[in-house]
């Protein structure tokens, strides 16, 4: 594969450079070579690796393709909405188990208070006493 510079790398990504530094390059996701000049260069074998499919330079669809973009992304909308609205309802579903839980742990955090023994302190006996003839 060919070898582009990090502006156009970034662009072909659809990304900034500063991000595709921060992002991909210093942290090693990315690999980055140098030419004989010592200029950082990126394969764009390693960008298809990265990022899948390359933006390119100008849209070449016709408005036949948008057309048909256009319903797929209609079709995908109404099935994105109805996955948007069970997660929803899985969502409000999870917080009143967790609200439920949560009262329930109060409750029973509760009821172990009532139920813990705490021994009474024992009364300390005089010397004395022991010679008495209650002994107490």
């Amino acid at each position: 594969m060919a070898l582009v510079t990090i502006t156009e790398a970034a662009r072909l990504a659809g990304t900034v450079r500063s991000n595709l530094y921060q992002a991909y390059i210093n942290t090693g996701i990315l690999s980055v070579t140098k030419d004989s000049k010592g200029r950082p260069k990126v394969d764009t074998s390693e960008l298809l690796r990265v990022f899948g499919e390359l933006k390119a330079g100008q849209d070449t669809s016709t408005p036949l393709d948008t057309q048909q973009d256009g319903a797929d992304k209609a079709g995908q909308d109404t099935g994105q909405q109805a996955v948007i609205e069970v997660l929803k309802q899985q969502l409000d579903e999870a917080r009143e188990r967790e609200q439920f839980y949560q009262q329930q742990i109060r409750e029973l955090t509760n009821t172990m208070k009532l139920l813990e023994h705490r021994p009474q302190p024992q009364t300390r006996r005089h010397w004395w006493k022991f010679w008495t003839v209650g002994g107490g």
